[in-house]
Parts: structure tokens; sequence; C-alpha cells
């Protein structure tokens, strides 16, 4: 028996993210520690220091694992939320809504898909529709922030946050490994430990709007409004805070920290998606770690990039056109079951 599509969706969801999850949390450190050689010098001297590879994974292991529990709000979604409906617009709510808000992979909850349907463009003729190929999505998302990891490679002024200091690992471990360690692992660790403050600010939002605003028109506006003016400035104090640790006596890094943080936010809260975060943050970093062990060599790095984005550009526009053309070949035939 089929599953109901809005279920398929959601299930889709969750599966989607705990797949990254496992990659990133212990696929990837696993190859980058072991095979690659991150987690040599630990290993040897039997001494786990926060500034090796190993001691670094191990402290952003607690925040990955926080991370994964982003799942909860996706579950509790469809458990309790009708299909169709809005945390801040169905009626009756109770306690459990704060935990019913989840923008993962939910392009129909983001902002810009209800504004679409607020200006009266509906259904397939939402200007949001095509958001919900998660594919699409990831793609558009490597070509516009892999862009803007060039012009970072390019000209540094444009980092926005920093990485995990290694230097003194440079001639021990493989640029792949310092990679790993610089750009996927904080960007699933600290991105999914945000997130998961986010969804839990964003349901307390849609409980206090569902509980006290009958109207669902003016729920859903003030539900937004709150989120992208409140909410997001508030994730970017939260990730300011966790980095004064690391940015304490520059004030400049802390600025650059909180409107990363607050742009990224409102970044999820408009599109229903969390891919295109983890893509910045991990591709800023990236940039950074590169520009690092290459730096006699970025014009090499930049007409990697170029040639790289390029070739992605040029298959993504391929295989939308062969899709285009496969529906509209097969649109209206009906096919009889023998």
């Amino acid at each position: 028996m089929k599953l109901d599509k809005y279920i398929k969706h959601e299930v889709q969801e969750i599966i989607l993210y705990v797949f990254i999850g496992i990659v990133v949390v212990f696929i990837l450190p696993i190859i980058a520690g072991f095979s690659l050689g991150g987690f040599e010098e630990s290993i040897i001297s039997g001494i786990i220091n926060i500034s090796d590879y190993l001691g670094t994974y191990l402290i952003y292991l607690f925040f990955m694992i926080v991370g994964l529990f982003l799942i909860l709000y996706p579950i509790a979604s469809l458990l309790t939320i009708k299909k169709g409906e809005h945390p801040a617009t169905q009626k009756n709510p109770t306690w459990f809504r704060i935990f019913t808000v989840s923008m993962i992979f939910n392009p129909e909850d983001g902002a810009l898909w209800h504004l679409s349907e607020g200006l009266g463009f509906k259904d397939k003729k939402n200007f949001m529709r095509f958001s919900r190929n998660i594919l699409r999505m990831f793609i558009i998302g490597i070509l516009l922030f892999g862009s803007l990891a060039i012009l970072q490679i390019n000209n540094p002024a444009l980092n926005v946050v920093g990485v995990p200091s290694g230097e003194h690992l440079a001639q021990q471990i493989t640029p792949t490994s310092d990679v790993i360690f610089g750009s996927a692992i904080p960007s699933f660790a600290e991105n999914g430990f945000l997130l998961f403050i986010l969804f839990f600010f964003l349901g307390v939002d849609a409980y206090l709007c569902a509980k006290f605003i009958k109207d669902p028109k003016i729920a859903l506006l003030v539900f937004f409004l709150i989120a992208l003016f409140v909410i997001s400035p508030l994730m970017g104090a939260t990730w300011a805070s966790i980095h004064s640790v690391v940015y304490g006596n520059s004030d400049a890094k802390l600025h650059a920290t909180f409107l990363f943080a607050t742009i990224s936010s409102i970044m999820t809260i408009l599109t229903g998606l969390f891919i295109w975060f983890f893509l910045w943050h991990f591709f800023n970093n990236a940039s950074i770690k590169l520009s690092e062990i290459m730096t006699t060599n970025t014009e090499d790095i930049i007409f990697i990039g170029i040639i790289v984005l390029f070739a992605i550009a040029f298959l993504w526009i391929l295989g939308e056109i062969l899709y285009w053309r496969f529906k509209k070949r097969n649109r209206g035939k009906v096919y009889v079951p023998t």
C-alpha cells in the first residue's frame, strides 16, 4: 500500500537529514581521521588536545548529536499537524505545538511560499513551486555559494566566519582531511545545534499565534513577522555568544558571526529549507581552508572552481531541459494496466 503523499514527503525529509547527518558525523570523520591521518598525532602520543583534530571532533560531537535530534521536529509535525495546515494556524494547540515547526526541507511552510499564496499564486502558479525539488535546490545552493566561495578566495575580506585552527598539524595530515575537519564537520555541527534552537523558538511562536489569534491569515502573518524580526536576530546573538570563546577579543568577528546567523535564519524561514544554510557555511569554511593550505596557488583553485561550477550548471540545465521534455511528451497519456 502506497504512503499518502504528505506522509511520504515528511518521511523523505527525515531520511534525507539522517543520511546527511550520518555521513558528516560518522563516515567523513572516520575517513579523515584514520584513512587520511587526522587523528594520527593524538593516537600516537596517547594525548588528546583540543587543538588536535581528534579533540576538535570530540568537542563538535556534542553539537552534532544535538543536530541529529533535529528530526524530532518533523516527526512531531507528522504526528500532530494536519495536511495543508500550519502549526501557527491549526486550532486548539497544546504545549506539544512548540515541537512541530520543521524547516529541514519543507518549502510549503516557508514565508515566501505563503506570500505567494497570499498574493493569489496558488498550487502550480506558486512562484516557489520550483523549491519542492531537493536536488534542484541543492544544485542551486552549490552554484550560489560555490560562486561566493570563489569570490572569498580572491578577496578574503568577504569571509564571514572562521574555522578551527590547526596550523601546527599542517605537515602531518592531508589537505583533504584538513578541509573536512574545517568545513563539513563544523557546518553540520553548528548549523544543527542552531537550527534545533531556532525550530524550538519558532514552535513557541506558532503556539502563541495559534492560541491567541483566531484569524488564520493574521496568525500566519504575525508568526512570520516575529520569526523574521525577533527570532532571527536572537539566533544571531546565540551564535555570537557561542563563538565568543574563540572570538572574544575581536568585535568585528563577533559582529560577522551575528550577521551570518541572522541572515541564515532569515533565509531558512523564507525558504523552509536548511540546505542553503549548510552549504553557505560549508563553502565559506572551505574557501578559508583552501586559502590557508594553498597560499601560492589561489589562481589554480579559482580556475578549477569556475570550471567545476560551469560543469555543474551545464549538467543541471541539461537535466532540467530533458526532464521538461519528458513531462511534456507524457502529459495527457493514460496508462491502462494489462
